[in-house]
């Protein structure tokens, strides 16, 4: 009998710079002072608000252009990103609205044209460019299972940051903004099992918005 051979390579994991661009984006707009009246205290705000930091600042610009320029960065660095997010109060607040901005910017890489064909396509060529999307920027699988679709990953990417699993948040906010995006959907993307609860694999379901 022939002997078999696992072949693994030791390529790295690379994450799209829009990940890193989202979550540094989101943080910096949680971060900004409101017009409370307060502002002498706005200084001492600075030191303590990440998102007030120049380095902030600093970051968005250099993933702001490796995202126009459709680049990948070390998985390490998002890992890491996404590790310092969730020892945050308000992490899953950043999850959420950092993976709707990472949906815009994932859907504005499709071409006019396509964006276009959409509103006179049937509405499986929304659901075909809302699951490319999250394939090629989020390495999420969108697919339909029976009446409703779903979602799943495979990358335990939120899982080595966040043990149990807040990170995924981010993951399934993008998901659900790029079929709000691309299809009619208005619903919720439901986190049914998840890699930090100790389930196999991370997988979304769609459910009415009064389950999100």
């Amino acid at each position: 009998m022939p002997l078999t051979h696992r072949v693994t390579t030791g390529i790295p994991f690379r994450a799209h710079a829009i990940i890193p661009l989202a979550l540094f984006e989101a943080v910096r707009a949680l971060d900004l002072p409101t017009d409370d009246g307060l502002e002498e205290f706005h200084d001492e705000l600075v030191v303590k608000r990440l998102g007030m930091n120049r380095t902030v600042v600093a970051q968005i610009q250099r993933y702001g252009g490796l995202a126009r320029a459709d680049k990948r960065v070390d998985g390490e660095e998002v890992t890491a990103l996404l590790r310092l997010v969730g020892r945050r109060a308000d992490a899953g607040l950043v999850y959420a609205e950092a993976g709707r901005r990472a949906a815009h910017l994932a859907a504005a890489r499709v071409p006019g044209t396509l964006r276009l064909l959409r509103h006179l396509l049937p509405p499986g060529f929304g659901r075909f460019l809302a699951r490319r999307a999250a394939a090629d920027v989020f390495g999420v699988v969108l697919r339909r299972d029976g009446a409703t679709l779903a979602a799943s990953m495979d990358d335990s990417i939120a899982v080595r940051a966040t043990p149990g699993g807040a990170a995924c948040g981010f993951f399934g906010s993008a998901v659900a903004e790029l079929l709000r995006i691309f299809t009619p959907f208005d619903g919720a993307l439901l986190h049914d099992t998840c890699r930090g609860r100790g389930d196999g694999a991370c997988h979304w379901r769609a459910g009415p918005p009064e389950e999100e």
